[in-house]
């Protein structure tokens, strides 16, 4: 039986595809930031990454806004996914607007996204999918 440390050490060595060309392969858990011109810029950041993430078994969640919404990022992902409304009706990924995320109360208040983010909501998102089999998770 593995001990915790040799278990994170084995998950810090881990790579994954980031789906983004311009970075490839990277460490599990990792975190970055991407600027963006134009709606087809972000398009074409996000569709791959999150592309990535479904083929890897992980649980997604791009919550939306302008210039990419809801319904333009179900389109654009639906053309490099050939199975995404299964893969949304399993709760595999979550496509979601902006304002139920971060205006739940109708204003933006860091402390309810925050306790969303890392919190209670977070927490069952990411326990969610673990009971799912999901390895890992990706959001934006």
């Amino acid at each position: 039986m593995m001990d915790d440390t040799h278990k994170n050490e084995i998950i810090d060595k881990k790579t994954i595809k980031s789906g983004i060309e311009v970075l490839g392969d990277v460490r599990w858990g990792s975190h970055f930031c991407v600027f963006y011109k134009s709606k087809q810029d972000l398009i074409e950041i996000l569709v791959p990454y999150f592309k990535a993430g479904l083929e890897n078994n992980e649980f997604c969640m791009w919550i939306t806004s302008e210039p990419v919404e809801v319904e333009a990022a179900k389109s654009a992902l639906a053309k490099a996914v050939n199975n995404l409304d299964l893969l949304i009706s399993k709760g595999q990924i979550e496509i979601i607007d902006y304002k139920q995320w971060y205006l739940k109360s109708g204003v933006f208040d860091a402390d309810i996204v925050l306790t969303a983010v890392v919190g209670a909501a977070g927490l069952q998102a990411v326990l969610a999918a673990a009971r799912k089999g999901r390895g890992a998770m990706r959001a934006v």
